[in-house]
């Protein structure tokens, strides 16, 4: 009995329980984004309206506190924040703007100000900045108080009744029309006895919940700040006839792009666009068009690491009030350097440069610019290494000479020949001291590369840097936020599309302080002169994926129903337990038409309860794609898609064929290039496919006579070759793999989670193959009275052909068995249904002949 209880604690209530705790978790640490008002801009019936009791009504007695946080940016209208209507007069909160003064004003409505000229300062004005507003109205006192951001201000002599039971409405009201530009969140209403709290963190809809999540307000035209936190916004696209370059000005807070004759600025706070000429030609024949900005001079300094054309002047500074370029110096690298790291010191006196990629090479030295000898100069470090690479990121850490540099691509000699790897590491380095600290090294599921730089959270604990899988040429990439401590991670955005077809294309972050948002650009190059430049932009901070999946999944339930429901089903899953022990325990005679006890026939497919552990050396393609390394580690998320196909084309072919041309696969994986053009492209697959698969033994890639061909050995493990060979067997060995390897083609058809055309072939002859050795063994499981396993079988084969009559016979007959003849008839009446609806004609054959 004590080791009953042992195995139901572990086994039932134990993981019940922590799963409870784990979703009760993700639905309450969403951080509230807040409710923002389609204002005096928009049409009257496209105004906000929030009417916050509008599914109850709840009564306040002798007080009631209005609590909030408000983000207002309206620099030329009067608006009304709040209406607040009892039995006898309303009252509202009202804002003005006018002659470059903004105020709040406590008013008694078509009666008085009670509190007038509430000043707000410009810097408390702003899109998602947030000002602390509490209301607070003493009804038996007759007095009313209104705080902002701590600062009190009082009335008195107001005749309130002694309880109120409020229509409160933010924006919108019966009473005013004016709304003015601004947001609300954790909205708190109360009095000494009870509050209701709104986060108002929802996703979509009108309705807003309270903290417990029951649906208290109604909206009319919400919009959601959270989306603004989560999904990427374009907000402008240009195009430019030659190569250009791009900065962000923090000081006027614009970016900046410059082409070969103009400067266009993009202004984030209004989305306005400006094209400026230059006052001088610009001197530099701009390659990549890369640069720095220095803040203190007002300039931003561009350069090119390397340019064909000798003699050429190769970095320029641009006067951002003049529009002045000057020429600084003409040195440069003797290679390319693809995807380096350029970034100032502290007082933003010496520009340093480091990494990058050319010439079949990858680079790790760091130089400093000397503008008096016009040289890049090689910087000695001390500390740990940094091995070469490109596609880092970089990002300096404010009032310091810190400069942190996070990941990329390369390998441990710098030579692409022997193939490269993504990095996962971050190091801190010392511009003063001229040190290097490597922090520390993760191992993610997915394969990324930052982008060019990284954004440090205002507290020096994180940074964001946007990431994508750098050898795909049509991705998405997505905003990643990671501790600098541990490098911890998160996914904190939705995905922007890209397309990196050039190795010139470019992608920054940047952060903009004065709109609190977050930039990003993404230069996409159609060849090697013509870009265009797509901006997104994030409301800042972003909201984490995970977030964003739970908000979306439980918006509608409420916490407290949620929680109900996870104990609930701890329970029942307890019970559950409590039943299959207890009914292993007994053993009853079974009747030609009644159920069969199901835990004691459960028992008789051991393999049905096998868990389908990992395997070392092991490949596995039935049901979805899976890989483990020599020690057992999951490594799926080292085979990008395309590694994943070129492994799986090679593979099929090396067993079913005698491997696949070279030719072969470049038409197959890049039919939309010429051959000729692919062998770059290919080639860097296959050094990442070569250094994956090094980590599996009993499996190596071979080329000969232009053919690649997979060998193995007794050391590698595939399912896939596992039952294949075991079809081919005697009868035994059919019957063993469903009694004692079902765990194996329980897992599906061939590879399910991939859809190439080049696959069709090998999936139909597979699955051929299951349904001509298999369906005999369902007439001899169901002889033995084998009556699960017969389901279990069942269950696969109908994935394959839905409607083969064979396999339908001997599960409406186990069926019948295990749950009897009621159980069996509704079966039988849905496939029936089923089989008209997909194939338009009726099913012919009878329930009795079946089960005859």
């Amino acid at each position: 009995m004590q080791k009953f209880y042992k195995n139901l604690f572990y086994n039932f209530w134990l993981p019940g329980f922590v799963c409870c705790l784990s979703l009760c978790s993700l639905t309450t640490n969403l951080r509230a984004q807040g409710l923002m008002f389609n204002s005096n801009d928009s049409l009257l019936n496209k105004r906000t309206s929030y009417n916050v009791f509008n599914y109850t009504t709840p009564t306040f007695d002798g007080h009631l506190y209005i609590s909030f946080d408000l983000s207002l940016w309206d620099n030329q209208n009067l608006g009304y924040i709040f209406s607040l209507t009892g039995q006898n007069d309303s009252y509202s909160l009202s804002y003005l703007y006018f002659q470059n003064e903004a105020v709040l004003n406590f008013n008694i409505d078509r009666k008085s100000t009670k509190i007038s000229k509430i000043q707000l300062s410009p810097s408390q004005l702003g899109k998602r900045k947030w000002i602390k507003i509490k209301v607070d109205l003493d009804l038996m006192g007759n007095t009313a108080s209104v705080c902002v951001d701590n600062k009190i201000y009082k009335a008195s002599n107001i005749d309130f009744e002694d309880s109120m039971t409020p229509k409160l409405i933010f924006g919108l009201n019966p009473y005013y029309t004016e709304v003015p530009d601004m947001a609300v969140k954790n909205l708190v209403v109360g009095d000494n006895s009870k509050s209701y709290s709104f986060p108002l963190n929802e996703w979509a809809g009108n309705v807003a919940h309270d903290q417990s999540g029951e649906e208290i307000g109604l909206i009319q035209n919400p919009v959601w700040l959270s989306n603004e936190s989560y999904f990427w916004k374009p907000v402008h696209n240009h195009t430019f006839a030659n190569v250009a370059g791009l900065n962000f000005d923090p000081a006027e807070d614009e970016l900046v792009m410059y082409g070969r004759d103009s400067l266009v600025v993009y202004h984030p706070d209004n989305g306005n666009v400006n094209a400026m000429p230059y006052k001088n030609p610009m001197p530099i024949p701009m390659v990549l068009g890369k640069s720095i900005f220095n803040t203190k001079e007002d300039k931003v300094y561009a350069y090119e690491a390397y340019n064909e054309t000798k003699g050429a002047v190769n970095m320029a500074s641009l006067d951002m009030k003049t529009l002045q370029w000057q020429g600084i110096g003409k040195n440069a690298f003797p290679q390319q350097r693809h995807h380096h790291n350029i970034f100032y010191n502290a007082s933003q006196d010496s520009i340093y440069l480091f990494g990058g990629y050319g010439s079949f090479t990858y680079y790790n030295a760091i130089y400093n610019y000397n503008p008096q000898q016009d040289k890049w100069l090689k910087v000695k470090f001390k500390g740990d290494t940094i091995t070469p690479r490109f596609f880092s990121a970089v990002g300096k850490a404010e009032g310091s000479d810190d400069v942190y540099l996070f990941g990329g691509y390369g390998n441990e000699s710098g030579s692409q020949i022997v193939g490269g790897k993504q990095y996962y590491d971050l190091y801190r380095i010392n511009l003063k001291e001229h040190t290097i600290k490597k922090l520390w090294d993760i191992h993610p599921k997915e394969i990324f590369v930052p982008a060019n730089n990284l954004v440090l959270s205002k507290d020096g604990k994180y940074f964001y840097a946007m990431c994508y899988p750098h050898e795909i040429f049509k991705t998405s990439i997505k905003l990643y936020k990671f501790s600098i401590e541990d490098g911890s991670y998160q996914v904190v955005s939705a995905a922007i599309p890209v397309i990196s077809e050039r190795i010139e294309s470019d992608i920054n972050l940047f952060f903009d302080p004065k709109t609190n948002q977050l930039l990003c650009t993404l230069q996409e190059f159609t060849d090697n002169h013509k870009s265009t430049v797509k901006v997104y932009s994030l409301a800042y901070p972003p909201v984490a994926n995970i977030a964003y999946l739970s908000s979306t999944r439980y918006s509608k339930a409420s916490l407290r129903g949620v929680f109900i429901g996870i104990l609930v089903a701890v329970f029942l899953i307890a019970g559950a337990g409590i039943w299959v022990y207890g009914a292993k325990r007994k053993v009853s005679p079974v009747d030609d038409d009644s159920p069969v006890d199901e835990p004691e026939i459960a028992s008789q497919l051991v393999a049905v309860q096998k868990t389908d552990e990992p395997k070392a050396n092991s490949i596995k393609l039935l049901g979805e794609f899976a890989a483990y390394n020599r020690k057992g580690k999951d490594i799926t998320y080292l085979f990008s898609p395309k590694i994943k196909q070129l492994f799986v084309l090679i593979f099929l072919n090396s067993r079913e064929a005698n491997g696949i041309g070279s030719k072969k696969i470049s038409q197959i994986l890049w039919p939309e290039k010429d051959v000729t053009k692919t062998k770059n492209i290919k080639g860097v697959t296959f050094n990442h496919l070569r250094n994956i698969i090094s980590d599996i033994d009993g499996i190596e890639l071979n080329f000969v006579n232009d053919i690649y061909i997979f060998s193995l050995d007794e050391q590698f493990f595939c399912d896939y070759c596992f039952v294949s060979e075991a079809l081919k067997k005697n009868d035994d060995s059919v019957r063993d793999l469903v009694l004692e390897n079902f765990e194996l083609i329980g897992r599906g058809s061939l590879l399910t989670d991939m859809g190439d055309s080049w696959l069709d072939d090998f999936k139909q002859h597979y699955e051929e193959q299951l349904m001509l050795h298999l369906i005999p063994q369902l007439k001899k499981l169901y002889s033995e009275e084998n009556y699960k396993a017969v389901l279990e079988l069942s269950r696969l084969l109908h994935l394959i052909d839905p409607f083969n009559d064979s396999v339908l016979k001997y599960q409406l007959k186990s069926d019948r068995r295990l749950k009897g003849i009621d159980h069996c008839k509704k079966i039988y009446d849905h496939y029936v249904q089923e089989y008209k609806k997909s194939l338009g004609v009726d099913y012919q054959v009878s329930l009795d002949k079946l089960l005859s």
